[in-house]
């Protein structure tokens, strides 16, 4: 028979039947486990249950590591999300073992992360990764658990960014930094390249006046013309034995950006910022949105309009 108490942590739910061991799970509410004691009786009835209590004690921690190591690895953003585990991992909902974690946890810990001043698209990012660590866990892991972050309202994202270059930081920029940092400035202004794309270019997808990517960040190829000022700027660039073009690391070139930005006091802009303003220029060139989208690889015109912010004074020349 199941035993239920209410405590502070949730309900207590105990099992107690003869020829089985005594187990107990905590929930948020006493319907969640009511149907857990009502599956674990009956397949104990059945004589099909399994006792899943080894598996269920497994620190979220080394969960995390398992998923960064055999999920992570394979995936084209795995620097970044490693970062993003780490962060999880460092966070005291990580000790907690992955069949104890409740829905009011994840809940508690959303409200902690915005009260602390965090974007609301991070955490809803964040969420997102907790959440297929869990689905990985249930589907390929066979873990005998329900994902607590599903019933878990997400944030409300923030609006979308408008930050363009004000006039004179463009100048500003490109006179205060070395000859790789300038490049990538005009290259990213010129072309709306991603920050990885324009970092991973290499000198033998430069042909003519277009450059061919063979595999972006969207798992398609593409081909992105080049203005003279951007073919310009890549000649420019001296050569480099293994053929790349820049130098810089991803992430290392962003905190450059950044050090570069506060070096010449040019407030709340950073690297994807650029991509803002070529998509914007390119408009305001008269490009049309299907011309943009093929330049740009947004998979979407609702993802392009996210990225483009026109400029108010040169819409009201064409009306004119």
């Amino acid at each position: 028979m199941a035993r239920f108490l209410k405590r502070n942590s949730g309900w207590y739910v105990q099992i107690r039947r003869k020829g089985h061991e005594q187990i107990a799970r905590t929930f948020d509410t006493k319907a969640e486990g009511e149907r857990w004691a009502l599956s674990i009786e009956s397949k104990m009835g059945t004589g099909s249950y399994v006792d899943d209590r080894e598996v269920l004690s497994i620190p979220l921690l080394d969960c995390l590591e398992r998923y960064r190591s055999t999920v992570t690895i394979k995936k084209k953003g795995a620097d970044r999300e490693t970062y993003r585990i780490n962060l999880w991992k460092a966070d005291k909902l990580a000790k907690k073992t992955i069949g104890s974690i409740k829905q009011s946890d994840i809940a508690s810990w959303r409200d902690a992360r915005i009260a602390s001043g965090v974007n609301g698209n991070t955490v809803k990012k964040d969420m997102a990764l907790l959440s297929h660590i869990f689905t990985i866990a249930i589907s390929e892991w066979n873990y005998p658990l329900a994902n607590p972050v599903l019933a878990v309202g997400k944030p409300k994202i923030n609006p979308g960014r408008d930050r363009r270059l004000y006039e004179g930081e463009e100048e500003l920029l490109l006179t205060n930094c070395n000859q790789e940092m300038k490049s990538f400035i005009i290259i990213a202004i010129e072309t709306a390249m991603r920050r990885s794309e324009i970092i991973g270019l290499r000198r033998s997808w430069i042909r003519g006046t277009v450059a061919y990517l063979p595999d972006t960040k969207n798992n398609t190829s593409r081909q992105v013309p080049l203005s003279n000022r951007a073919l310009q700027t890549l000649e420019d660039m001296p050569l480099r034995e293994d053929g790349s073009i820049f130098s810089f690391l991803p992430s290392s070139f962003s905190h450059a950006f950044l050090r570069l930005c506060r070096k010449v006091d040019i407030e709340d802009l950073n690297v994807h910022d650029l991509r803002h303003e070529a998509c914007s220029r390119l408009f305001e060139k008269g490009l049309d949105v299907m011309q943009v989208k093929a330049i740009s690889g947004h998979k979407s015109v609702q993802m392009l309009a996210r990225y483009t912010h026109l400029n108010a004074t040169d819409l009201a020349k064409l009306l004119n």
